[in-house]
């Protein structure tokens, strides 16, 4: 059935092609083989491919790819339906591109622009290709349903995911492949397993229905980790081991990755496991990725160069560690953590100024920051005698749609706007190049970047400008009123006052940058409003625009960023904010030096035997700011006069 399916939808394809020669003979009616067809669809690389494998070069003008059977994929601005151009000629055996994370340095071929937004290889997902007529042509579908219908639902996780589907040979069944090919031919790809592609029932009215979820709980994978792994994982009076096992072709393949595209956020495939207290999880097939912005590093060796087995130069480096990127099911999670960001302790010889800042803000009830805790890394690659040991890296949980899951109490709600802010994400302009959804603005530096709740971007950015206006155009009564409606004022004010106490410079107020906020609504006038913190590497006397330790904390930043500027106009809400730096202060449970000094050297103590690695960097534990800094006399261990504790807290104001 599927071959005659295809069949009729290559002849129609066939409409729109003509012999390679220009006054070519005209086709004959039963001419079914080949047509253009979708060939490649890649869901970490965000791209589609085409391929033509008729004698005849056929005209594209017009053609469109449907998604989800309710719209076409959109232009890159998302302002329109994306129509491949007028006098689009693809030839004879001949590949395209349709991508959406910009030009592909690797894809050959003819490229038709960057378009292809929304493509995940973990939800269900339908792609249509229809001429320019409307006539459908080609599809590619990933279901959970055997017999999917047009009308389903094509927004929930399925039962088989995929990286990248490819036709083998071109144009031929589909399955999962390891290499991607984009304008080149899938011969050269590896087959990583088959791919269910069933047919889909386009005349049906009604969706399918999934069964009733059972009543009863399904047994944890790992019951011994309870029922919130965050408190078996991220546990600071422990020092977890996890080992990761990469072949060599995709240890190469993240090299290459990082090489064409310094920015890169695609995964590569890895085996993993985390071993704490003697007890050992084990994952097949989990994702691994570079992470970081500035302080993004080729993990081994120069660009270039391909893994050196046995004599490989390893370098510290940012990961993503995803136990769930490509098999979706309770075994790859461990009670509920699915990804961990190990971070190694860039510019931090004393290895705690973050895990210090995040310990604080949970210390003093601020739920909004993240979990954290110290972990041992090795990484070995196929080939090589023994694994790599990266040495002592950070534990720290991602910030996205789990995380909003873990604090459905505290937000209300989990389903609507993440948004993280760079530089320069002031909350003071509106212009529209600042404003990005996850799938188009990749791992570059964009003011505001929009992480959950993507396929609603345009109603999401209308809601955040119309915050930003406010924000910044209210005033008097009319600005208390507001900001009190959308905002718990006193959790924002005690989450800001830890900002400032630990000497968080390169943040909103100061360096506008290096945090998230979340609207639990997608209504553009009526929500909540949360800010979360984020990135605290260069605290505790680390500082580059301002003297970190002596600067008024009720002066901290550039006033013209109105949201902790002027709620601090009133009274009432100064006097919130002061009482909140002065708690900190009182108390070796929270800020206080003697009690926070004794916490550095007991966390040192736990791992400073296990801190030289085998990539040579970060080898001791030293008690000085970065070096790019601009006070090198903070210290966090010695208690001397210039202890960055001792000389914060004696900037405190008293009322």
């Amino acid at each position: 059935m599927k071959r005659f399916i295809l069949f009729a939808w290559a002849v129609l394809a066939l409409v729109g092609c003509s012999s390679s020669e220009n006054e070519g003979p005209e086709l004959p009616p039963d001419t079914g083989v080949g047509a253009v067809v979708i060939n490649e669809v890649n869901a970490s690389a965000k791209y589609i491919e085409l391929y033509n494998p008729t004698e005849y070069e056929c005209d594209l003008s017009g053609f469109r790819i449907r998604k989800n059977h309710d719209g076409f994929l959109q232009n890159a601005d998302k302002s329109a339906d994306f129509v491949i151009p007028q006098g689009t000629k693809l030839p004879a055996f001949g590949f395209a591109v349709i991508g959406c994370k910009g030009e592909n340095p690797a894809a050959l071929g003819l490229k038709l622009g960057v378009s292809a937004t929304g493509l995940s290889g973990s939800k269900s997902l339908l792609l249509q290709l229809v001429d320019r007529n409307g006539n459908g042509l080609d599809y590619f579908v990933n279901s959970a349903f055997e017999r999917p219908r047009a009308v389903d639902a094509w927004d929930e996780e399925v039962e088989h995911t995929f990286d990248i589907a490819a036709r083998m040979s071109d144009g031929g069944a589909w399955q999962v492949v390891s290499t991607p090919t984009p304008g080149r031919s899938n011969e050269i790809a590896t087959i990583k397993a088959p791919f269910l592609h069933t047919e889909v029932d386009f005349d049906a009215t009604e969706p399918n229905v999934r069964p009733e979820e059972p009543t009863t709980p399904e047994e944890p994978s790992n019951p011994e980790v309870g029922a919130d792994g965050r408190d078996y994982v991220f546990d600071m009076k422990a020092l977890p081991e996890i080992h990761v096992k990469v072949s060599l072709a995709e240890w190469n393949r993240l090299l290459a990755l990082y090489d064409a595209n310094p920015d890169t956020d695609e995964y590569i495939h890895c085996d993993a496991t985390f071993t704490k207290e003697g007890t050992t999880h084990s994952f097949k097939d989990a994702g691994l990725r570079l992470r970081g912005n500035t302080s993004r590093r080729r993990p081994e060796g120069n660009g270039g160069e391909q893994h050196k087995t046995d004599a490989a130069d390893w370098h510290h480096c940012h990961f993503m560690l995803n136990l769930r990127k490509f098999v979706k099911d309770d075994a790859h999670e461990l009670g509920g953590v699915r990804k961990i960001h190990l971070k190694w302790c860039k510019d931090d010889a004393t290895y705690v100024r973050e895990m210090y800042c995040y310990d604080l803000f949970r210390r003093f009830g601020i739920e909004t920051a993240i979990r954290t805790s110290y972990g041992r890394l090795w990484i070995h690659v196929e080939g090589d005698k023994q694994e790599a040991y990266y040495g002592v890296y950070e534990m720290l949980e991602a910030i996205d749609e789990t995380y909003l899951k873990n604090r459905n109490e505290l937000f209300g709600s989990a389903d609507f706007n993440l948004w993280k802010c760079g530089y320069p994400a002031g909350l003071n302009g509106t212009n529209d190049g600042d404003f990005w959804s996850d799938e188009d603005a990749g791992t570059t530096n964009r003011p505001y970047v929009l992480k959950t709740n993507t396929d609603n971007f345009a109603s999401a950015k209308e809601q955040l400008k119309d915050f930003i206006l406010k924000l910044n155009g209210k005033t008097g009564d009319s600005f208390k009123t507001w900001i009190q409606q959308v905002t718990d004022v006193e959790l924002l004010l005690k989450t800001y006052a830890v900002n400032v106490a630990v000497g968080m410079w390169d943040d909103y107020w100061c360096n506008q940058n290096n945090y998230y906020i979340y609207f639990n609504s997608a209504d553009k006038y009526d929500y909540k409003f949360f800010f979360i913190p984020y990135d605290y590497d260069n605290t505790l006397g680390t500082s580059n625009m301002i003297d970190a330790g002596r600067q008024d904390p009720l002066n901290w930043g550039d006033n013209s960023r109105k949201l902790i500027r002027k709620m601090l106009d009133y009274p009432e809400w100064r006097a919130i904010y002061v009482k909140a730096l002065n708690d900190l202060c009182a108390s070796d449970e929270l800020f206080k030096m003697e009690g926070s000094v004794a916490r550095v050297k007991s966390w040192q103590a736990m791992f400073s035997s296990f801190v030289a690695n085998d990539t040579g960097e970060d080898m001791t534990i030293e008690d000085k700011p970065a070096s790019w800094g601009n006070h090198s006399e903070y210290r966090v261990m010695d208690m001397g006069a210039n202890n960055f504790f001792k000389v914060k807290a004696s900037s405190i104001p008293k009322n």
